[in-house]
């Protein structure tokens, strides 16, 4: 019988492996990289002379990522799937040593669970994801605090050295490392009692390390002396708002107005329960895992009065520790209840619900830079500029994009962009504007109000609920002659203006979209005018509209006022010219998949009952309206 479990439990320690490493890897690219990342590789591309320099700053979190980043990427590259491997390797790696930690301080059982909670936790599969340093952290917590039970129960110089070696390098793995090393000294304390001679050992190994590490000691120690807060959304955080946002964000990746308070005090009771049945445990020894999940945390409260930098994933630390707690508490409960392990099935459900909200979500998964990279490339001019909020995200961007336009920087006052944006229309066609934690740096900033007031706009696009905004902007109207790529047209209106040439972005789209504007997808309309010297100056509005042979609208141009028909009303075009006009048509979610036809008219003073007539309309259209390009929806 006893093999039996043994054969299962290795079979089910493999396969939690298994499907860890196969739920990272195969969705390892599925989001873009966000600025974090974009810097990691950034701060290592140069020599390792400069890499080196650039990473001791006391400003750097975790330099030990970064120079095993450095290396990492001399061999395999630096792609998004390359570069994230890295962390991916770190976070897999953790299940083996979590298991055996927890097996070696409680039970098989409780080892497993805990192993299966961390495999599908979305807070570690996010990190494991992530070219940052916070699943290496996360490794080396759980391996020094399983080599210190090691050395206190079996002894071995080579151990406590290995032990000194590990804490070494996970006090470079982030700032916030110190605090788990203090709190193994009070776990030392509970493994040495009786233990006498190891704990003079634990003494010796930690005076070394302290000596080796003296210089870092003091960085710290004049960091948080000289701390001046860089970041006005930071401030102090009450322990229940860290308690709660804290298990919100490690079991489901929720921040404290998302969570619930059932799906807290799940995790929080099972937590609680585990921490219990710790205390009243015949062995002291399990009591480590209390010390590890709660003792960082209370640490951090204290120095976060001085220095108010809390953010979940700066503790992350704590996250194996928890796990375990919960799953003692829920594998405790079952023993006094068997009914009561149904509430570890319960909490593993809404985890796996978290993955696969990040998974597939658009509003909760990172900025989508490869979106925004490529709707430039397939709308841009030949003559535009891309102009990103902050200098620092550039990097971004230009990582992913393919275009030809010039890319730079905001380089003026966001609170007087007028300057700048004057510069760049006397240079360029088009502004494609693109905002990013913009509030953050400059709250109350005006780069978006005073582009559109300056200049009519083409488009706006605005992935993962505004995440990042895209504004493209019109600086000039008037061309000599269509541009290339352009389908050539001759329509007349009435009123002496003319329809020449249009574009279209799609012919053939679904009707619902997920990433930018939902529920609806949008076709982007380009249409090119010209008028004759006489024209009627009775006002109108432009109507595109998307029809199906009934007539029947599903979709129409958007009406941003002023627009340039506003700005640059046709008279005052000139005749040999040829005026550029956007549009973004917005379809109609319930559209059933089929063909429909786009539509063009003139409402007299926006009276869709008036319109224009059509000079010799072509035999069975309308005289009010031309249709031309088809349009197919597909099934989305």
């Amino acid at each position: 019988m006893r093999i039996r479990q043994s054969l299962w439990l290795k079979i089910g320690l493999l396969a939690a492996i298994f499907v860890a490493y196969a739920l990272r890897t195969t969705t390892l690219t599925l989001q873009s990289m966000w600025v974090d990342e974009v810097m990691a590789l950034h701060f290592t591309e140069g020599s390792f002379a400069e890499t080196v320099r650039t990473i001791i700053q006391p400003t750097h979190n975790g330099p030990l990522f970064y120079l095993l980043l450095f290396w990492w990427r001399q061999v395999v590259g630096d792609s998004d799937f390359a570069a994230r491997f890295l962390s991916t390797f770190f976070g897999v790696l953790t299940l083996p040593l979590l298991f055996q930690w927890a097996r070696k301080l409680l039970a098989d059982r409780t080892a497993a669970l805990s192993l299966w909670l961390f495999a599908f936790s979305p807070f570690t599969l996010w990190f494991a994801q992530e070219a940052k340093m916070y699943a290496l952290h996360m490794l080396l917590a759980v391996a020094s605090s399983l080599l210190l039970l090691e050395a206190f129960r079996k002894g071995g110089w080579y151990r406590w050295l290995l032990y000194a070696s590990l804490v070494s390098t996970f006090l470079y793995s982030h700032l916030f490392g110190g605090l788990l090393v203090i709190t193994q000294a009070a776990m030392a304390l509970l493994l040495g009692w009786r233990r006498w001679k190891r704990l003079a050992a634990y003494v010796a190994t930690m005076l070394s390390i302290l000596l080796v590490h003296a210089p870092l000691v003091q960085i710290i120690l004049r960091a948080v002396q000289r701390y001046q807060p860089r970041d006005i959304w930071r401030g102090f955080v009450p322990l229940g708002v860290i308690a709660r946002d804290a298990l919100g964000q490690y079991f489901y990746r929720l921040p404290v107005p998302d969570i619930s308070w059932p799906a807290f005090l799940l995790a929080a009771g099972l937590i609680l329960a585990g921490g219990l049945f710790l205390l009243l445990h015949r062995r002291a020894d399990p009591v480590v895992v209390l010390l590890h999940a709660f003792m960082p945390v209370l640490i951090f409260y204290a120095i976060s009065f001085r220095v108010p930098v809390y953010t979940a994933k700066y503790l992350s630390a704590v996250v194996p520790a928890l796990f375990v707690l919960s799953a003692w508490g829920a594998e405790a409960l079952a023993r006094l209840w068997r009914p009561a392990g149904v509430l570890i099935l319960a909490l593993g459900m809404l985890m796996v619900n978290g993955v696969v909200r990040d998974l597939t979500d658009p509003l909760v998964q990172r900025g989508d830079w490869r979106y925004v990279a490529d709707y430039i490339d397939a709308h841009e001019g030949e003559n535009d500029v891309v102009v990103v909020s902050a200098y620092y995200n550039t990097r971004l961007l230009e990582r992913y994009y393919r275009g030809e336009s010039k890319v730079r920087g905001f380089a003026g006052d966001p609170y007087d962009p007028w300057p700048f944006y004057e510069q760049q229309a006397e240079q360029y066609d088009h502004l494609w504007l693109v905002l990013h934690q913009d509030q953050a740096m400059a709250p109350g900033n005006r780069l978006q109000e005073v582009a559109g007031i300056a200049f009519p706009v083409i488009t706006g696009q605005f992935p993962n609920g505004g995440q990042i905004t895209l504004i493209g902007y019109q600086m000039r109207y008037v061309y000599p002659a269509l541009p290339p790529g352009v389908h050539s047209l001759d329509l007349c209106f009435g009123n002496g203006l003319c329809l020449v040439g249009y574009r279209f972005d799609a012919t053939e789209l679904t009707a619902t979209e997920r990433l930018s504007h939902p529920p609806s997808n949008w076709i982007h309309a380009v249409l090119y005018w010209r008028r004759e010297p006489q024209i009627d100056p009775t006002p109108f509005r432009p109507l595109v509209r998307v029809v199906d042979d009934a007539f029947n609208v599903w979709g129409g141009n958007m009406d941003r006022r002023p627009d340039l028909f506003d700005r640059f009303p046709p008279d005052r075009w000139p005749v040999d010219g040829v005026v550029e006009t956007h549009f973004d048509l917005n379809l109609n979610p319930a559209m059933l998949p089929g063909v429909y036809r786009l539509e063009i008219s003139l409402a007299v003073e926006g009276d869709e009952g008036r319109r224009m007539e059509v000079v010799d309309p072509s035999p069975g259209q309308p005289g009010d309206r031309f249709l031309f390009e088809q349009i197919r929806i597909t099934d989305g």
